[in-house]
C-alpha cells in the first residue's frame, strides 16, 4: 500500500468510506451501498467516473481480470484519516493542533467522557 495517501475530493472519499467497509466492490456494489438508508443513488457512470479517477491517483487497485472489475483500497483507512486531519489543521489552525483541541473543547464538542478518553491518552494510559 502506498505510503501517503493522495488527495481525494469529498465525492471520492464517500466512495473510499463504502469500500474500506465492504473490503471491495464492483461499480454497481458501491453505487447501491451508497444508495443505502434512503439516500439517492447516484448514476453508474458517475460512480464509474470517480472509480477509475481514483484508480488513477493510486487510492484503488482494481482487478481487471474479470468483468465487472472488483475496486479496493489501496491504503489503509487510518492512514486516510490522518492525512486529512494533518490537511485540515494546517489550513483551518495554521498548523496548530493545540487549537483545533481548544476549539472543541470550548464549543463544548467534547463529552466528559471523550475528556478522559484524552487525558487517559496523554498520560499513556490506554482503555
Amino acid at each position: 500500500m502506498p505510503r501517503k495517501p493522495p488527495p481525494l475530493t469529498e465525492a471520492e472519499f464517500g466512495l473510499m468510506k463504502v469500500l474500506w467497509q465492504i473490503g471491495s466492490g464492483t461499480v454497481a456494489e458501491v453505487r447501491a451501498r451508497l444508495g443505502e438508508g434512503g439516500a439517492a443513488e447516484p448514476a453508474y457512470t458517475t460512480v464509474m467516473t470517480l472509480l477509475g479517477r481514483m484508480e488513477k491517483k493510486g487510492a484503488l487497485r482494481v482487478d481487471k481480470a474479470r468483468e465487472p472489475y472488483v475496486y479496493r483500497p489501496a491504503f489503509h483507512k487510518a492512514s486516510a484519516r490522518r492525512e486529512r486531519l494533518r490537511e485540515f489543521i494546517r489550513s483551518v489552525f495554521d498548523g496548530r493542533a493545540d487549537e483545533l483541541v481548544l476549539q472543541l473543547v470550548e464549543d463544548e464538542t467534547l463529552s466528559e467522557e471523550d475528556l478522559r478518553r484524552i487525558e487517559k491518552k496523554l498520560e499513556g494510559r490506554d482503555e
